[in-house]
């Protein structure tokens, strides 16, 4: 009877560990933004009051591929630059992929601001006569006004 021994596996380094993380992290922080991307509001138009109301302004956001790019753009760029630093003295690759990472979870902490900031924006916005306030994104708006026949 003959018996194989396994075959000796590479040992798996800190740098291939990192990498995972960034990878899994990275796809939770996209699902996060894409959350975080998708609001819907409908600030009342001024002039409103508790019996009567000239209508609203309803605003619409969607994931925008904008802040896809950017997040895969710190992944990606973390992740090369790290294998080019492999072995450094200074900035070895963990430190790398660390800044990578950093700029991922930025980026998503960016997103879950500017989606707060921008709820708020629109609502103050049209209570104050501004019906197309500035927004960052794909944000789409229209305005309903009850009974008007154009």
């Amino acid at each position: 009877m003959t018996t194989t021994a396994a075959e000796p596996r590479g040992r798996e380094t800190l740098f291939t560990t990192d990498a995972r993380k960034l990878v899994w992290i990275t796809l939770i922080c996209l699902f996060l933004q894409a959350i975080g991307q998708n609001w819907s509001a409908a600030p009342l138009l001024p002039g409103s009051t508790p019996e009567a109301s000239p209508g609203s302004v309803q605003f619409e956001a969607r994931p925008w591929i904008g802040w896809v790019v950017l997040t895969l753009g710190f992944a990606v760029a973390g992740f090369v630059v790290g294998v080019a630093r492999r072995g450094a003295a200074r900035w070895d690759q963990d430190r790398v992929l660390a800044l990578g990472l950093a700029g991922v979870v930025g980026v998503t902490v960016l997103v879950w601001v500017l989606f707060i900031v921008q709820y708020e924006w629109v609502y103050w916005a049209v209570a104050h006569g501004n019906l197309h306030p500035f927004t960052i994104g794909d944000v789409s708006s229209s305005i309903e006004r009850p009974g008007y026949q154009p």
